[in-house]
């Protein structure tokens, strides 16, 4: 048996980590995250990551200065009982820690809106059809915008993501309606993105995200720009989808006309 590294895991995992051991499979690979099936619906990815990386919602962190173990897409791996192995490296947990799930005041949003628009600029990049997220079809532009892009986590996906974080994080009607439209297509569509892009997709519809994230959407406004800007340092375009993606959703949040109807979140007749 390997022997076990010490590490920290999302809460998010205790089901999957504390339950008996299985074999799972790898699904991506990279030189800062090793990701894992989970074949469990609620939590559908681990994440092994190191301590200087961007930590997800669905992360088991390991100490500084730990290789990530290195492993092919498609070879197998261990989880549960309190450890993972795999790459021939073995990981116990050994404390547990809690992914943001921020909160949005809807009071506030307005000025959070007008300061992050000044500090971004103009939405260079935005697809035409993200501006359907505000509209009364929202289940239009979930289509057209999950798996849109590259990577793992494509940029349609992060946009999503960002929105519906957003909503989640004001208690509006329709971040549940965008939620349960993304999970529905996400049935239907089961290859339309990346498992480790629908993974975190899961954990957004429960409003968990990434620190950086959070701080955009919880930071005082005076103190946004620092903020904004760890935010657009998260991946190769990730950081950008998820702040379009929250301008929207701040956009959903100010819109003074529009009164909606709090089973559907749909702009009421």
């Amino acid at each position: 048996m390997a022997t076990a590294l010490p590490s920290a895991a999302s809460v998010s995992l205790a089901g999957v980590l504390t339950g008996p051991v299985r074999t799972v499979t790898v699904t991506a690979s990279l030189s800062r995250a090793l990701y894992l099936s989970t074949l469990d619906p609620d939590v559908p990815a681990l994440c092994v990551t190191g301590a200087d990386a961007v930590r997800v919602p669905c992360a088991l962190v390991l100490g500084t200065g730990t290789p990530v173990p290195t492993a092919a897409v498609g070879s197998t791996a261990r989880i549960g009982a309190g450890r993972v192995e795999a790459g021939g490296v073995g990981a116990a947990v050994t404390r547990w820690w809690r992914p943001p799930r921020p909160r949005v005041h809807l009071v506030h949003a307005d000025a959070r809106r007008q300061a992050i628009r000044a500090l971004s600029g103009p939405r260079r990049g935005l697809p035409d059809e993200a501006a359907g997220l505000t509209g009364n079809d929202p289940a239009a532009a979930v289509r057209a915008l999950l798996g849109r892009g590259e990577g793992l986590t494509p940029l349609g996906d992060d946009i999503l993501a960002g929105a519906l974080v957003t909503l989640i994080a004001a208690g509006h009607p329709r971040g549940e309606v965008l939620g349960s439209t993304i999970a529905a297509e996400l049935a239907a569509r089961p290859g339309a993105t990346t498992a480790v892009s629908a993974a975190l997709l899961t954990h957004a519809a429960r409003g968990e995200c990434v620190p950086q994230l959070a701080a955009v959407l919880t930071d005082p406004t005076d103190r946004l720009e620092p903020a904004v800007e760890a935010l657009l340092r998260v991946g190769h375009s990730s950081g950008l989808g998820l702040l379009h993606g929250v301008r929207l959703g701040l956009d959903v949040l100010t819109e003074p006309s529009r009164t909606l109807n709090p089973t559907t979140g749909r702009p009421a007749e």
